[in-house]
């Protein structure tokens, strides 16, 4: 089917997606406060920290149809490729065409299409994009391709039928039932599901070269399908078809890109979201998401430069050459410092690093030659974007950073907390920046940085039924999340629902909520943590009601 849009018609739909800045000259965005009058660089600025000369500003978000956007993609014609998750569900995932123009009052506007409105992708992530225009998408069992436009007219392609480029680690016994249907998703019990499946992707200057991240099928090899082999190591990590590696796929130089090899890279490594490719030197590079730990300053995030046939220590070590729990007295120190690759540099622990960009470009002169990191942690050190000196081989030169983004902490009527995903050099420079939580889409630009007054702090306090509901839930969560999430360490239950507002709570469809969605799942607490926290599986059945209601008594 081809849709029934070309790019020259888009302006037709600017004044639909805009409708919010022909009512109002301030008001809200995926949470975000912006006045239409105060821009940054043409769009509406978000109120964050940033440096001196350089401003972020909103290009769409919930109110525009997003949902969880993760990673994206522009083409030579302008046009930004997003991938949509839309949940960690099956067959709920699209891509977003994303186009910037000017309606017939020369007034900047945002049109978005939908590329996958009927013939839903289970959670696209990974977003890349080969010299002949075509779309290579990461889902949980293979990467696949497609053209987003008809050549010949410039329409766009509607629930196309995609092509599977690569899905040689979908075979491994940790991928190969789980994504079969809806039906066996859904009765596949939380415990044996992949805590790790989404697929990133990085490719070299040429396209001969991709590199895809098979993330852990566990957090720690403590849990799910095989664990360790009879001589104690992790069989997740060490198999054949491994599932906690990068893999390396060579296309051939030609425009058919036909796939010529598929093997694991590098291995050991539990998540790598955040993976990039120098456009000169070809260096690979990965920011690792540590383990789960019950400390807030441990496990050390990391900076690796990968080496075809290393390894890097997941499960078996952490930060600087620590054992890790579940490898006490099977592996040492020594091992750790003399078995497995180091890590280049070491980050704060719980950023969560879900984005890499070489910034090589001349509209923000402070960052060129940089190496920008986005960090989607909820704890103390996440919520920002961070830029790291590199040599001119993409190599990190030291380990101190320089904050780009930061100050992006819940403020209620101001912003919610930041969750920054993928990071994007655009056409011309600006760098876009995909906030899957709040269901945005930023960019990075050269302006005045904002100033948040405090006359635009606009206080707002929660119903008396909606305290009255979360008190009861409030020991629990002090005794079971606080560890984790520093919303819970506030003194009383008003408080922590500040906190959570624009973050745990999503307070225009409160059933969605992550807060509740977690619980309800039982994904939270973590199942590595429960003895620890001496919480037992009936305690769900318990606390259930009561989180429930208190959902409820969100609903205006």
């Amino acid at each position: 089917m081809k849709a029934k849009w070309h790019v020259s018609k888009w302006i037709t739909l600017f004044s639909v997606l805009a409708g919010s800045l022909a009512h109002a000259e301030v008001f809200e965005k995926s949470g975000y406060r912006v006045d239409a009058t105060v821009l940054c660089d043409g769009l509406p600025q978000v109120q964050v920290g940033t440096p001196e000369g350089i401003c972020v500003g909103i290009l769409a978000g919930k109110q525009d149809g997003l949902k969880m956007p993760r990673y994206a993609v522009q083409s030579k014609e302008g046009v930004i490729y997003v991938s949509e998750m839309g949940g960690w569900a099956y067959a709920k995932g699209t891509i977003y065409a994303v186009y910037r123009g000017k309606d017939s009052q020369g007034v900047e506007k945002t049109a978005i299409v939908n590329l996958f409105p009927t013939k839903k992708l289970t959670m696209p992530n990974g977003l890349v994009m080969d010299p002949e225009g075509r779309l290579y998408v990461g889902t949980p069992t293979g990467v696949v391709r497609f053209s987003p436009r008809d050549a010949k007219t410039g329409h766009f392609n509607i629930d196309v039928t995609p092509e599977v480029v690569v899905n040689d680690f979908a075979k491994s016994i940790f991928r190969k039932d789980e994504y079969v249907s809806a039906s066996e998703y859904n009765a596949m019990a939380t415990k044996f599901k992949n805590k790790h499946p989404l697929l990133q992707m990085a490719v070299n200057s040429t396209f001969t070269e991709m590199y895809i991240n098979v993330g852990a099928p566990s957090d720690d090899c403590g849990s799910g399908i095989k664990t360790v082999d009879e001589n104690g190591k992790c069989i997740q990590s060490e198999s054949p078809l491994a599932s906690a590696a990068v893999w390396k796929v060579n296309l051939s130089n030609d425009p058919q890109r036909k796939v010529t090899k598929v093997a694991p890279f590098a291995r050991g490594l539990r998540n790598s979201m955040a993976l990039a490719v120098h456009p000169v030197s070809g260096v690979v590079i990965q920011g690792e998401n540590g383990i789960d730990l019950p400390n807030e300053d441990l496990p050390y995030e990391e900076l690796n430069i990968l080496e075809e046939g290393r390894h890097y220590g997941w499960p078996y070590c952490h930060s600087r050459g620590e054992v890790a729990p579940n490898f006490q007295g099977k592996v040492t120190p020594e091992m750790c410092a003399k078995q497995f690759a180091l890590p280049k540099v070491f980050m704060p622990a719980h950023t969560a690093p879900l984005g890499l960009l070489y910034y090589r470009n001349e509209l923000l002169p402070s960052l060129k030659g940089k190496l920008l990191v986005a960090w989607h942690g909820y704890q103390k050190y996440g919520q920002r974007i961070v830029a790291y000196p590199v040599d001119e081989r993409g190599v990190p030169t030291d380990t101190q950073y320089q904050e780009i983004v930061f100050g992006w902490k819940a403020q209620e009527g101001v912003r919610p907390r930041g969750a920054p995903t993928g990071l994007t050099a655009l056409n011309d420079g600006s760098i876009l920046v995909l906030d899957d939580k709040n269901g945005a889409i930023l960019r990075i630009s050269q302006g005045k940085k904002a100033e948040v007054r405090p006359e635009d702090l606009v206080v707002g306090d929660f119903s008396e039924k909606t305290l009255k509901a979360f008190e009861p839930l409030v020991p629990l969560v002090k005794k079971n999340c606080a560890m984790c999430h520093t919303q819970f360490q506030k003194d009383t239950g008003k408080e922590m629902l500040g906190e959570m507002r624009g973050t745990m709570l999503n307070l225009s469809s409160p059933s969605e909520s992550s807060f509740w969605v977690k619980l309800k799942t039982r994904q939270m607490p973590p199942e590595m943590m429960r003895s620890s926290l001496g919480f037992h599986d009936q305690e769900y059945d318990q606390v259930l009601s009561q989180v429930e209601a208190f959902i409820k008594s969100l609903n205006p």
